[in-house]
């Protein structure tokens, strides 16, 4: 049984293995043919699969719109493989066959003069609005909105609109058409559903919503996202400061842009880059890793040098040693709750700086909670294994007052940085870990030691 697309229903592996086939055996016109009858989406799914050699032949044999898709979708380091070997002919025709906002993203990511180069072998009315569109940097409302929206006069009659809509590229078409005055200037919109229920000759005046919000084309496309999100929009208007309609930006590029920012967040957190997800090199990805890891080298040696200190008191060090682990791991993850947990809602802007010190408070006082149940339960193991009652207490006091202050640090340095501009996710990764272990040591055996002194 065939599925509607014309492929047999089969496994992904299969699949691959019969692509392969067709490539190496050089069947060129089977090959067509599989990939016609295949999705774009899946193709570039699999070229990651596939050797340098067999992805070049598949993107040869793809039309130029399936082409522009696959290199859409495909991983960057894959896309500039397969780009490197188009020559300035065929990349001209991929980009035409896309939409401009993807077009103007494929051929921003070259050397300027290759870019110069494809821009002359595009038509003129598609190279005006390719260069409006690398005007804007690339984690803008500008940057990832799609110039070509249905833009209808406010006179007009809803008739007159749906022949607009009817002949338009279907490219251009969403969910909803904006109005414009006679400057172009954004007005209101119309819902499609609600263009072809309403009268023909009412005119858009009379039925469109005027309560348009939009934004400019330089806004931060992480704050275009928030907007979509916040208001479950299918599309956004963008425009200029005399709010003339630029374009606008679908739910399907802030998807792409809240995936590129949560994978950005999650490297920073591991104390990484996302560059690195698209690099082969070893020392690539080293430099990116590698700065973090000598500081919290450095960062140790406070652990280190407090250690020394305590460990004067031979006796008291070989008992209190034991437990080093146990203090590092709970403030460390005291700490990394607490920094998740600001950081997710300073992302999703349901933090306000208003309520920023009764947060922290709250951290303090969930964490030092935890640190008396946990202390009491490591005060009784340090009883039973060391039938020493005074480890037992400074082993509990110690783990309460370190994870309090773990939780501290945790839910404030992601609340400075925001502050700073610097973006909050940095303050879990590595070096903050760092600080925590250091701190929970500090605390551990300099109070450890003190209540051991006094009651001993």
């Amino acid at each position: 049984m065939r599925r509607e697309d014309g492929i047999e229903p089969t496994t992904t592996s299969d699949l691959i293995r019969e692509l392969q086939a067709l490539v190496v055996e050089g069947e060129e016109e089977a090959l067509q043919i599989f990939l016609r009858l295949a999705r774009p989406e899946d193709v570039a799914e699999w070229l990651d699969l596939l050797s340098i050699d067999e992805r070049q032949k598949i993107l040869s044999a793809l039309s130029h719109e399936a082409a522009g898709t696959v290199l859409t979708d495909t991983t960057a380091s894959i896309r500039a493989e397969l780009v490197d070997e188009l020559t300035t002919e065929r990349l001209a025709q991929i980009a035409e066959a896309m939409p401009a906002d993807e077009a103007a993203d494929l051929i921003g990511e070259l050397e300027t003069d290759e870019t110069e180069e494809v821009l002359q072998h595009i038509s003129t009315e598609d190279e005006v609005v390719l260069r409006d569109l690398l005007r804007y940097p690339d984690d803008t409302a500008g940057g990832i909105m799609n110039p070509e929206v249905v833009a209808l006069a406010a006179d007009a009659t809803v008739d007159d609109a749906i022949q607009v809509v009817r002949t338009a590229d279907p490219g251009t078409v969403t969910a909803v058409a904006y109005v414009v005055d006679d400057d172009h200037r954004l007005i209101g919109f119309i819902r499609l559903k609600q263009l072809v229920t309403a009268a023909s000759s009412a005119q858009l005046s009379e039925i469109m919503d005027t309560d348009v919000i939009s934004v400019t084309a330089l806004t931060d496309q992480e704050e275009v996202a928030d907007l979509v999100d916040k208001y479950d929009f299918m599309t956004i208007p963008v425009v200029d400061l005399n709010r003339s309609l630029l374009g606008a930006v679908t739910v399907d590029d802030v998807l792409d842009v809240i995936e590129e920012e949560a994978t950005e967040d999650i490297y920073k957190m591991a104390g990484s880059s996302a560059e690195e997800e698209d690099s082969e090199s070893i020392l690539h990805v080293a430099r990116y890793r590698l700065p973090w890891l000598l500081i919290c080298l450095v960062g140790t040696q406070l652990s280190t040098f407090v250690q020394v200190i305590a460990s004067r008191e031979v006796a008291l060090y070989e008992q209190m040693s034991v437990f080093t682990a146990a203090i590092m791991a709970m403030a460390g993850n005291t700490s990394l709750q607490s920094a998740t947990t600001t950081v997710r809602r300073l992302a999703l802007d349901t933090l306000p700086r208003t309520r920023f010190i009764r947060h922290i408070i709250r951290e303090i006082a969930v964490a030092l909670f935890m640190g008396v149940v946990c202390g009491v339960a490591a005060s009784l193991m340090a009883l039973v294994f060391h039938h020493n009652p005074l480890i037992g207490i400074a082993l509990g006091l110690a783990m309460a007052v370190g994870m309090s202050a773990a939780s501290l640090l945790g839910a404030a340095m992601p609340l400075v940085l925001d502050i700073l501009g610097v973006d909050p996710a940095v303050a879990s990764g590595p070096l903050v870990s760092t600080i925590n272990d250091s701190l929970a040591l500090a605390v551990y055996f300099l109070m450890a030691t003190g209540i051991l002194i006094l009651l001993g």
